[in-house]
Formats: C-alpha cells, structure tokens, sequence
C-alpha cells in the first residue's frame, strides 16, 4: 500500500518526531544526547530552521520548528543520517537506526502551537519520569543549548514572557497531540530502568559492552535476562540483538 503524502500547512511550522526502528532505544547515554543536540543545532543553522522546542525520549525524539515547508525534509534527513553514522560506528553495529519515515503535523493556530509546546515538553511527566521542570534533556531545561538555538523571541510574542511560558506549562492539561499510538509507545522510564538494572547487574557501567563478548557468555547473559522476566522484545529493542538469537538463547 503506498504511503500518504505528506501534509503541509501555511504557517510553516510543524511538529515532527523521530523514532527508533521497532521502538528501540535511539540513547544509551548523556554522551549520546549530547552529540543529538549538537546535531540539531548545527542543521537548525544550516537549513534555515526555527527551532522552538526539542524533548529527547528513550526511543523518540519530539521538535516543534519553524519555516519548515521547504527545506523540512532535508533538515530531517541531515539530522538524522548524522546521527545514525555516529550511532551506529560508536556501538559496532549497522542497518537502520529510526523507524521509516518521521512523523510530522503542521501547527496552523497560535492555541495549537501553544498546545503542541506543552505537549512536547511535558512528555516526560506523561512517560511517568518525572515533571517537566526537572527533565534535563528538553530545551527549556538543557544548559547545553545556547540562548540563540531556541527562538525565543518568537515564543514570547505567542505566550507575552517567561514567565507567561511557566505558568503555562504549569496548568493542569488533558492536551492530544499528534504521537503514535498508545499501543506502539513503550514507556521510556520503563526502558531506562531495565537498562539501569542490566548495568548494575552485570557491574559494567557501558550498557552496550555487556553484550560483546564471545557466543557462550551472551547467550549465558541471555538466559538470565529471560529468567528474570524481561521479554524477547524489550530485551531486542533495547540492546539490538535480533529476536532470535535472543530466544534460541
């Protein structure tokens, strides 16, 4: 079945996400975050993007941008093809790193924007990790991010201030936006913690060398994962071992 083309509106502001192939996580760790953020910056620069809002998931990344409509694709594709090459040479693996095609949705009303604001910054409360002031990797928190990569003169003439932006955020919401569908997200808390308790099980503080190791050992490692509860899939999704392997383990 072909694929619908894509929508496009008139403000030239979308909402777009990112998200790893078969929901696996697209951060192992702050390094990773890290080097995604500075890749958004740079192809915000280059393409001529307005960047208002950015939250980085376990396996799905949130933006909110501007003057998108004719260089929205490139921007992505940069972004992203980035990314996958540093990915994929730092952890030794290879193939497709983001699931398809990202997802986007053009923001036409200045309460949608507002709405489609909130939504993106407050999906780590809606993810159960905690409240959106306190999660480091979004762009009102991360000091990472300079003041010029946000376009924060933009935000202040739809919310007044800053302070107007706060209490905003702070109000009690029920908002929908577009995302995938419940049914496909997998928390990213949930992921986060089962990777936490694999490092501090095995004693290793780099997630992803607790799998290189000779074909006894891991399908050994395996075993006890399955043992323990966690299910083919997780563990597949968050270590990028093929299910199969994983089962025959």
């Amino acid at each position: 079945m072909s694929r619908k083309p894509r929508k496009y509106g008139d403000t030239g502001i979308y909402h777009v996400i990112l998200r790893g192939n078969n929901k696996q996580n697209l951060f192992y760790d702050d390094n990773d975050r890290f080097f995604f953020i500075n890749r958004l910056i740079k192809y915000v620069d280059k393409s001529g993007i307005d960047l208002y809002a950015y939250c980085l998931m376990g396996n799905h990344v949130h933006l909110l941008i501007g003057k998108g409509n004719y260089v929205m694709s490139d921007f992505v594709k940069r972004l992203s093809c980035s990314y996958v090459y540093y990915f994929n040479h730092k952890y030794e693996r290879t193939g497709h790193l983001f699931q398809g095609r990202y997802k986007s949705e053009p923001v036409e009303t200045v309460d949608y924007f507002k709405t489609v604001y909130r939504y993106i910054l407050k999906n780590p409360e809606k993810a159960g990790l905690c409240i959106w002031s306190s999660y480091r990797w979004s762009s009102i928190n991360c000091s990472y991010v300079t003041n010029e990569s946000i376009n924060k003169s933009f935000l202040y003439e739809v919310f007044g201030n800053k302070t107007n932006v706060i209490n905003f955020l702070n109000q009690y919401n029920n908002d929908i936006c577009m995302d995938y569908d419940s049914s496909e997200l997998r928390n990213y808390d949930d992921d986060e913690l089962i990777i936490l308790f694999i490092k501090q099980l095995f004693d290793n503080k780099n997630f992803v060398d607790i799998f290189i190791c000779d074909s006894d050992k891991l399908k050994e490692k395996l075993r006890i994962l399955k043992i323990m509860g966690i299910s083919i899939n997780q563990l597949s999704r968050i270590t990028g071992i093929e299910k199969e392997i994983i089962k025959n383990a």
